[in-house]
């Protein structure tokens, strides 16, 4: 039975990435390649998927998963990443601080980028959700076609 502790995780990642649905760029996929993200903790591992630039269900890992060419591994302690899901902290910001380590760095700097853009764009959509100048802005209707 799992802890307390990874079910929170995994539900806060998978409510952080499902806010990528309404992100303003969400027509376009983010990255065109079939990319998983693995979230190492001491404690845990999760794996999001991302298949035709959308982000799948999160769903926790073994110990032993295999991490393949298409998996970008970031390492770091839950209050990281609790933190960059909360918007309180940005990749480079947890790097830069020695908090967070994407172990093969120099072959995954490519699926570092394209993750990374979707992290900050959907930190982009909380913060937006957030202001209070925009409440009830998602609420309305587009403008009509003139014509």
């Amino acid at each position: 039975m799992a802890d307390a502790g990874v079910i929170a995780l995994i539900d806060q990642a998978g409510e952080f990435f499902s806010a990528l649905d309404s992100a303003p760029a969400a027509r376009a996929p983010l990255v065109a390649y079939p990319v998983e993200l693995m979230i190492t903790t001491p404690q845990e591992r999760l794996i999001v998927p991302f298949h035709e630039g959308w982000p799948g269900v999160v769903r926790a890992a073994g110990a032993d998963a295999a991490i393949g060419y298409w998996t970008l591994e970031l390492r770091g302690d839950q209050q990281v990443f609790e933190g960059i899901f909360a918007g309180a902290l940005t990749m480079g910001e947890a790097m830069y601080a020695g908090l967070l380590v994407a172990p093969e760095e120099k072959s995954k700097h490519n699926l570092t980028c394209a993750v990374g853009q979707a992290i900050r764009l959907v930190q982009d959509v909380h913060r937006r959700a957030k202001d209070p100048r925009n409440l009830g802005v998602s609420a309305q209707s587009p403008p009509a076609p003139k014509g």
